[in-house]
């Protein structure tokens, strides 16, 4: 029994020897500095990109095809021959020049 209380007595002693010495965090202070900054930019920076994504899937499913990329581009060359603008054969080979 008083082998057990001189280990228990031993073990407890630097604990005890300087409670100050420790603070919050085990000695790395209150846990500010740079976190303090650093913390709150990361999140804007994860909204930001919560955000970006939500936009960019909002525009992938868009119900207006003709505004994207060659699809107007074909739309404009369609409505040009219907206007008679262009004959035929340019229509024929800027539509194949398009769709490649």
């Amino acid at each position: 029994m008083q082998r057990l209380a001189l280990v228990v007595a031993t073990l407890a002693t630097p604990a005890m020897a300087d409670p100050e010495e420790y603070g919050h965090m085990m000695g790395w202070g209150h846990g500010h500095g740079y976190g303090m900054i650093f913390g709150p930019v990361l999140w804007l920076i994860v909204l930001g990109l919560v955000v970006a994504g939500v936009i960019w899937l909002v525009g992938r499913f868009d119900s207006h095809p003709a505004q994207r990329g060659n699809t107007s581009a074909l739309a404009e060359l369609d409505m040009r021959f219907a206007r008679g603008e262009i004959d035929a054969d340019d229509y024929a080979s800027r539509k194949k020049l398009l769709s490649s």
